[in-house]
């Protein structure tokens, strides 16, 4: 049995046809269209489609920031400059720690400090330094993170500090500082180790990984480059490796600064000199006019 409609056919009683609704306050008038604030918002757009093209591409160019290579690779830094500390081993990372690592630009020195005891807990300092230079989003790798991935676990707080490094200039001493302890508990034992850093990045001291971001994408500069500095006392507490980090980067600082670590500056005003010649080095045309002295 087909079914029936529920809608009456055209004619029959209770179909109405719909009545349009009555207007209240009669015709709207019409407002005028070109009105002073479309007037403006319509400027303002189109100045922002005019110059979205130039501004993006130049922001986007900036992101990529030229390499800056270090007048000195690292494993060549003097180990007299260093005295009284004298290097007992130089260690090399395995090739699967060095991708993991981002970099072959690294250090990692096992040190005797000559001044002290044999038996006294800042006598044995190790020491790891590592650089990073060009492309874009620079992000470093921090004691923070890199120890939980080997087991250890935060003792305490991490915090930054400022140490007293007098071999630095006035603009840089206190020298910022992060400062890290961690434990690892065995079967029958607990070590604990205490972690001292800081960067160097972009002619600029920084404690915090947050800080070399900032410093390495600032849209205002054409090169960047940062370093991370870090050592640690095995068998000391926390304050004997602070104690021990002023002293040992009070000798290997100025040494970075003086034969490795490129310098800013110069770099940057070589390259705001020749504008058309940076945008060519960004797009791999041409090399950067800068050339660091490697006397």
């Amino acid at each position: 049995m087909a079914s029936s409609s529920l809608r009456p056919a055209a004619g029959q009683a209770g179909h109405k046809r719909a009545m349009p609704a009555p207007e209240l306050n009669g015709p709207r008038p019409r407002g005028r269209v070109f009105t002073p604030p479309f007037v403006v918002a319509a400027v303002l757009l189109g100045l922002a489609a005019i110059l979205t093209g130039p501004v993006g591409k130049a922001l986007d160019l900036r992101q990529d920031k030229l390499p800056l290579p270090l007048r000195n690779p690292l494993t060549a830094l003097r180990a007299d400059a260093l005295r009284p500390y004298s290097v007992v081993n130089r260690h090399f990372l395995d090739p699967t720690v060095v991708e993991a690592l981002g970099t072959d630009q690294y250090l990692y020195w096992m040190l005797r400090d000559g001044s002290v005891p044999d038996n006294d807990p800042l006598a044995n300092p190790r020491l790891f330094v590592t650089y990073y230079s060009g492309g874009r989003n620079l992000v470093p790798h921090v004691p923070d993170e890199c120890f939980l991935g080997a087991g250890y676990q935060p003792a305490m707080p991490h915090e930054n500090q400022e140490l007293s490094v007098p071999a630095l200039s006035r603009e840089q001493d206190p020298l910022p500082v992060r400062v890290c302890t961690f434990a690892r508990t065995a079967v029958f034992n607990r070590e604990e180790v205490t972690v001292v850093y800081t960067f160097a990045s972009n002619g600029r001291f920084a404690a915090t990984r947050n800080l070399v971001r900032l410093l390495t994408n600032d849209p205002r500069n054409h090169h960047a480059y940062f370093s991370k500095v870090e050592v640690h006392f095995p068998g000391a507490t926390r304050e004997q490796s602070i104690r021990g980090a002023a002293k040992l980067l009070n000798r290997v600082l100025p040494v970075l600064l003086s034969d490795h670590w490129p310098d800013f500056e110069a770099a940057e005003q070589s390259v705001r000199h020749s504008p058309l010649n940076a945008g060519d080095a960004r797009r791999g045309e041409t090399k950067p006019p800068y050339e660091l002295n490697n006397s």
